[in-house]
């Protein structure tokens, strides 16, 4: 039987942390993505602390199986991965107090603009007040470092936090997540992909791939790619079928090497989420009938071009194509529907000359 125990972490002070870094694994596959904070939230935590102000707990996961300490790691962070980045971060002199900063215990002393290197040098009694603050961690210890609890310990902990879909669908953990995790480190999401990955959003796209493959083989159509469907998948698979969603993964990674090939480095083309999936079921179809020379970045600009044209001549009362033109009012409404999908590619795959227009 399973059971949670806490207590408070002895000697949690921010030097004693900081110096044991290598121990602390800070991206267990339920937390959320690091570097999400923004330069003002960063300096409010450090301001805390230097003026005494109490923070949040932090919560670390101590580890009990030995197999997991034999990699070094004595705690993975449940909660409070964002508070300790930035204050290892501030220590690595990577960003420095605010401007208006004031330090409430004296205000005579200025530490406005000063980085942790600087209040070293002009205050090092105040640096060593800084790194003796007792940071407030407290450690669970879980009966067999039994993971559903500590992925629910987790989910727990931030619900009062926005946490975002792909952040809550990776706190599920299982097969389907970890799946999500690989694809999204493909070379097409790393390199090609435009759009920012600072909250998950290579992770949502990798699933909505996922999804795809997964509705296809098992009902001969697509669904639509919606928080519901996505979600579901991931429950379904969690601790089941993982040869199956291995099967799946590799599908999709065939699909992504062909995409990588024709994408360029930060592609003007892959700069919003909206028609990732209409690309890549262009792509899938096209590899299907042996057509991939077919499919061409040139080409995709082309179609680009003939939207914008077809538009203009729309606005000027000028002879224009009514499926161009539902093509681009498709893909600014409802662009995770499985019917808008359906007919998007249908569109692109004839304008391409495809053999396959359908989705299928």
């Amino acid at each position: 039987m399973s059971y949670v125990d806490t207590s408070m972490l002895k000697n949690s002070t921010i030097m004693l942390l900081y110096s044991e870094q290598d121990e602390i694994l800070t991206d267990p596959p339920y937390q959320r993505m690091g570097g999400v904070w923004n330069i003002e939230k960063k300096r409010l935590l450090i301001d805390s602390i230097l003026n005494d102000y109490d923070i949040p707990k932090i919560y670390f996961h101590a580890y009990v199986r030995p197999e997991l300490t034999e990699l070094g790691f004595k705690y993975a962070i449940i909660d409070g991965r964002q508070r300790l980045e930035a204050i290892w971060q501030f220590m690595d002199d990577k960003f420095r107090l605010s401007n208006d900063f004031e330090y409430q215990r004296d205000t005579s002393v200025n530490l406005a603009g000063l980085s942790y290197g600087d209040i070293a040098k002009r205050y090092p009694k105040i640096r060593i007040k800084f790194d003796s603050f007792v940071l407030p961690v407290v450690t669970v210890t879980i009966a067999n470092d039994d993971l559903d609890l500590i992925e629910d310990m987790f989910s727990r902990l931030n619900e009062a936090v926005p946490l975002n879909a792909a952040e809550k669908r990776n706190a599920i953990g299982g097969h389907v997540v970890r799946a999500i995790n690989a694809v999204s480190n493909h070379p097409f999401f790393v390199e090609n992909v435009k759009f920012s990955n600072s909250r998950y959003q290579h992770k949502e796209v990798a699933a909505r791939f996922l999804l795809v493959e997964d509705s296809l083989a098992t009902h001969g159509r697509i669904v639509d790619t919606k928080k519901i469907f996505l979600d579901a998948l991931a429950k379904r698979y969690r601790v089941r079928g993982e040869p199956y969603i291995e099967d799946i993964k590799n599908k999709v990674s065939l699909v992504l090497d062909e995409m990588y090939a024709e994408f360029s480095l930060s592609d003007e083309l892959l700069a919003a989420q909206g028609s990732m999936v209409v690309y890549y079921l262009i792509f899938r179809n096209a590899l299907d009938m042996g057509e991939s020379n077919k499919v061409s970045r040139r080409g995709l600009l082309d179609f680009r071009k003939e939207l914008a044209e077809n538009r203009k001549r729309a606005e000027n009362d000028l002879e224009s194509s009514f499926q161009l033109l539902e093509f681009d009012r498709l893909n600014q409404q409802g662009t995770n529907d499985a019917s808008s999908i359906k007919e998007r590619v249908a569109i692109m795959s004839a304008w391409l000359n495809l053999s396959k227009t359908d989705v299928s």
